[in-house]
C-alpha cells in the first residue's frame, strides 16, 4: 500500500529535511522537555502535592538541580527539605547530582497550572438560607435580658427573619 503523503509528520522530520541543523536542534529541545517532565514527577513525589503545585524543575546543569518556586515562602519551605529532594533524585538514578538550587521567579506563578477557584459563594448571589421560627424566638428571648441598644437590634433581626418566609 502506498504511503499517505498527507499523514501528519513530526516537526523535526519536516524541518530536518529543510535544514538538518534545525531538525536536530528541535529534537534536542523535545528530549530536554521530556526529561524535565520526568524530573517534575520525581520532584512531585519528593515534596508532596501542595508544594508540587507551586514549584517546578527549571533545569539540571553541571550536577545542579535548579528548582523554580512561585513565591519566596515556597522557596523557604523547599530549602528546608533540600536534602530530601536531592536524595529522591539520586535514588531515581541521577547519582551525578551534587546540589539543589532554589530560585524564586515572579513569572513562575504564571507558568504554573492554574488551581481551581474554591470560593464558596459569589457576593452578588443571594443565600437560600432562611431563619427558622425557633431562631427568631431565641433572638427575642435573648433580647429580653440584653441592654436597650442591643435589645432593639435583636428584635428587629427576629422580625426580619420572620418576614422572609
Amino acid at each position: 500500500m502506498a504511503k499517505d503523503r498527507y499523514a501528519p509528520k513530526q516537526i523535526n522530520e519536516v524541518l530536518g529535511k529543510l535544514n538538518p541543523k534545525i531538525g536536530s536542534r528541535i529534537a534536542g529541545y523535545s528530549a530536554k522537555s521530556e526529561s524535565l517532565a520526568a524530573q517534575q514527577t520525581i520532584l512531585h513525589n519528593a515534596v508532596g502535592e501542595n508544594l508540587a503545585k507551586k514549584c517546578n524543575v527549571a533545569n539540571i546543569r553541571e550536577g545542579t538541580l535548579i528548582i523554580e518556586a512561585a513565591t519566596a515562602t515556597v522557596a523557604l519551605k523547599l530549602n528546608y527539605i533540600k536534602m530530601d529532594i536531592l536524595s529522591a533524585f539520586r535514588q531515581s538514578g541521577m547519582v551525578d547530582l551534587c546540589q539543589v538550587k532554589i530560585n524564586t521567579s515572579p513569572n513562575a506563578a504564571q507558568r504554573m497550572p492554574k488551581a481551581p477557584d474554591l470560593r464558596v459563594q459569589e457576593p452578588n448571589q443571594t443565600s437560600k438560607r432562611a431563619m427558622s421560627e425557633q431562631t427568631a424566638e431565641y433572638l427575642e428571648h435573648i433580647a429580653e435580658s440584653a441592654p436597650p441598644s442591643l435589645q432593639e437590634k435583636l428584635k428587629r433581626l427576629a422580625q426580619h427573619g420572620r418576614q422572609k418566609k
